[in-house]
């Protein structure tokens, strides 16, 4: 009777145990979400930060809203600014990964500001550029880019 007693507890301990991980995963799982959804944001205000310190790259971001292409841009300029510009498909790329591996919902690429990806420049540099990308997500981004065009 007393083995049976003691089989008992091991498995209550046992039981308590999995509850225990359970619930640390879970918060460790959300920790995890929001540390990315912070670097995310703090990706944006990066990109932000360069375009207010940055005269030169403020005007090439205005160039490319007003529907410049790489033809209006002297070579160090366009050089400049595909840099730029590729800092912010890296962030869209970050957020397609972080999304496919569940810390991000759907939810977040409704924030990315996608008038800007679909101005005819960076339509250019992302032709270029796309081939070092994860041809998973160069799918996905192009699909996403194109949706709300009218």
């Amino acid at each position: 009777m007393k083995r049976q007693y003691v089989e008992i507890a091991g498995a209550v301990s046992i039981i308590a145990s999995l509850v225990f991980v359970g619930v640390e995963i879970r918060q460790n799982t959300s920790a995890i979400r929001g540390a990315t959804q912070q670097e995310i944001s703090s990706q944006i205000s990066d990109m932000l930060a360069i375009t207010a310190e940055n005269e030169r790259i403020a005007y090439l971001v205005d160039k490319a809203f007003s529907g410049a292409t790489k033809s209006e841009l002297n070579r160090v300029d366009y050089s400049r600014f595909r840099a730029f510009a590729t800092i912010g498909l890296r962030r869209i790329e970050n957020i397609y990964l972080q999304h496919m591996n569940g810390f991000l919902s759907k939810e977040a690429f409704e924030r990315i500001g996608w008038d800007y990806y679909r101005s005819p420049l960076l339509r250019e540099i992302w032709k270029e550029r796309k081939g070092g990308f994860n041809p998973e997500f160069v799918l996905f981004y192009e699909k996403l880019r194109d949706k709300e065009i009218k």
